[in-house]
């Protein structure tokens, strides 16, 4: 058995599902599937691969509908999902040799006055992190886990797809459409991990757009794209090179070029390509004009200092272009007596700090724990219900206490290299002492979200985190009001240390992001002494921009 995994219960048979609740110990009607899982990428194949390690004589069935899995946008891992994929999984071999290690956050700013990357101002890290995480090629992941999944003894069902649900506890019925023709079968549980198809959500009236935060995403995969520590960049002379020498890679970072309501990211893959995206709040900030959205993206990227540079000569593939007019969304239920939803299925913030695969890892970790204590005949009617409720108002809370900390006015301070910078080492810190630490010294605190238990001191982290980031939002309306903003946007070069788990680990990025943070209401407060005035009670918008 392998050391992270949860030992089936006493009561467990190996051959399958042995216990038989008050609901229905009448019922004689034994289900084909102790769990069925629609969706058989990341949260699909990981949520099968812990059930039949915790629980190895599970009858499970993982129904793909793709013959083959699309390329995907390349996606960045942070600490917890790292601790997942690593700890949980077991797939550091995997890791390291198909995907690319990452080396932290980068930012890069400027004054829009055609400068290039060894003019700008850059954020981030000098040196590589201190605990592992990954640049993925998500295509060849999901591929992996799947294959893993299944010669771990999990039937997959490729290509098929789920038509219809009927849920109905103890015994839900999914018809089918497969390679073969139609099909039925029947299964104790169903777990939605269809992403953003979000099957079950939808089906049962769940799903609910967020509308308090406003936010769009485009991108694309570059063929050719400038290397960050190329001589293209730094120069051919490593004596007087044209930006500061780093132990840190900056192709291997996850580089964010910044402007006031949008952010772009550009993540290195495993083939050499790059993946670049654009994010922007709708209410502060439009893409360029042009005849399409692949048009208006390619104007707004080709238009951008850093972003320019970094793409000149570089191949887009449109046929890998994607993007959606809204991102945030939630269900307004996530398990329920027979069924569950994971990840993306259940709902989606921000792609900013890189969160979904956080909140990914958490949601498979809980769910399956939960069912193999239902399967292992640990809990009646009544103990199911309560721990469900448990479940549900944990990753409630937890949405909306990510969302209101993190996220919500987050894209007025981007433009300003001093108060993103300010708040990349307040929020990371936090998350590595709340989050992170705990999580390395009990692996089992991956069943509870992210601010979410209900509990005094989480409540207190969230007011603190929301009340800290308020204050840079105000900070960003009077410094725009006062032509301050974005002061520092060019050659200025701000590096840290790579951020470590404990309290005095965390105690450097949080005292200087303090020291930022009272600097700039001390400006603010000389302003005002001065009889200068700035109404800090609503964002500044910006016209919309257009191509140069």
């Amino acid at each position: 058995m392998p050391e992270n995994a949860i030992p089936p219960s006493s009561t467990a048979k190996a051959g399958g599902r042995d216990n038989t609740t008050a609901d229905d110990a009448s019922d004689c009607n034994v289900p084909d599937y102790d769990v069925a899982i629609i969706g058989g990428g990341f949260c699909g194949a990981s949520t099968a691969i812990l059930l039949k390690r915790w629980r190895p004589g599970i009858r499970l069935l993982v129904v793909e509908q793709s013959e083959t899995f699309r390329r995907k946008v390349g996606e960045a891992t942070v600490e917890v999902s790292a601790i997942f994929l690593h700890r949980v999984l077991g797939l550091y071999d995997h890791l390291a040799r198909e995907h690319l290690p990452k080396h932290g956050l980068r930012y890069w700013f400027t004054d829009d006055a055609n400068r290039q990357l060894a003019e700008m101002s850059e954020v981030g890290p000098a040196e590589p992190p201190r605990l592992a995480s990954f640049q993925l090629d998500r295509t060849k992941l999901d591929q992996y886990l799947l294959s893993t999944a299944a010669e771990e003894g999990c039937e997959v069902l490729r290509p098929a797809k789920v038509k219809t649900l009927d849920d109905a506890w103890p015994v839900n019925t999914l018809q089918l459409e497969t390679a073969d023709g139609p099909r039925t079968v029947t299964s104790r549980w169903v777990v939605d991990a269809s992403g953003r198809h979000n099957f079950i959500a939808r089906r049962k009236g769940l799903r609910r757009r967020v509308e308090g935060h406003r936010t769009a995403a485009v991108w694309g995969r570059w063929k050719g794209a400038t290397d960050f520590d190329s001589c293209a960049v730094v120069g051919d002379d490593p004596r007087s090179s044209s930006l500061p020498h780093l132990a840190a890679s900056r192709r291997l970072a996850t580089n964010h070029f910044c402007g006031y309501g949008w952010w772009a990211w550009a993540i290195p893959l495993s083939g050499g390509e790059t993946s670049i995206g654009v994010v922007y709040d709708k209410d502060l900030f439009a893409l360029p004009e042009g005849s399409s959205t692949v048009a208006r993206y390619r104007a707004h990227v080709s238009s951008q200092d850093g972003l320019r540079q970094l793409i000149e000569g570089a191949e887009l593939d449109e046929d890998d272009f994607l993007g959606y007019s809204h991102l945030p969304y939630r269900s307004s239920q996530y398990m329920g007596r027979g069924w569950a939803l994971v990840g993306d299925a259940a709902a989606f913030t921000d792609p900013y700090y890189s969160p979904g695969l956080d909140h990914a890892s958490m949601s498979i970790y809980a769910t399956a724990r939960l069912m193999v204590q239902e399967l292992n005949g640990e809990l009646d009617g009544g103990a199911l219900d309560n721990l469900l409720e448990v479940h549900n108002g944990n990753f409630h809370r937890s949405y909306d206490r990510w969302l209101a900390a993190l996220y919500l006015g987050k894209y007025e301070i981007f433009g300003d290299a001093e108060l993103t910078r300010t708040a990349f080492l307040f929020d990371t810190a936090m998350y590595y002492l709340g989050v992170v630490t705990p999580l390395c010294k009990d692996i089992d605190g991956m069943a509870l979200p992210l601010f979410g238990v209900d509990l005094p001191q989480a409540k207190l982290a969230y007011r603190i985190m929301q009340a800290f980031n308020g204050r840079l939002i105000k900070l960003a309306r009077f410094r725009r009001q006062a032509g301050l903003y974005g002061r520092r946007n060019t050659g200025w070069h701000a590096y840290s240390k790579s951020f470590g788990i404990g309290l005095g680990a965390a105690l450097s990025p949080i005292s200087k992001a303090l020291a930022s943070w009272l600097r700039m209401e001390g400006e603010r407060l000389f302003y005002r002494l001065k009889g200068g005035r700035a109404d800090v009670s609503q964002p500044v918008p910006l016209p919309s921009p257009s191509p140069r």
